[in-house]
């Protein structure tokens, strides 16, 4: 049978959410969630390398749908939490 449609309901439904979701967080943007902008921002490419993959470059967006949006953001939201643990500590000693 031929493939009319390549996307999966389910990659076509994260891409939009990640899409609305990325409203809110490009918007509420403050200097200290910079890491988590980052992270999410990554989590976003990494959905749409997944939508593109089934058109085009399909190896190629496959390393960046796991390597970027999956293992780079996952680094990054280390990071963050990192970064925001530390200024918490900082803060709490401060006061």
């Amino acid at each position: 049978m031929v493939q009319v449609w390549v996307f999966t309901p389910l990659e076509l439904v994260g891409l939009i959410v990640a899409l609305v979701g990325l409203i809110p967080v490009l918007s509420q943007y403050k200097e200290e969630t910079k890491w988590f902008t980052a992270g999410y921002v990554l989590l976003v490419v990494g959905m749409v390398a997944t939508n593109i993959e089934a058109l085009l470059l399909g190896g190629v967006l496959n390393f960046v749908e796991h390597g970027i949006g999956v293992g780079l953001a996952g680094l990054v939201f280390l990071v963050a939490a990192y970064v925001r643990r530390r200024d918490v500590i900082m803060a709490e000693g401060q006061s």
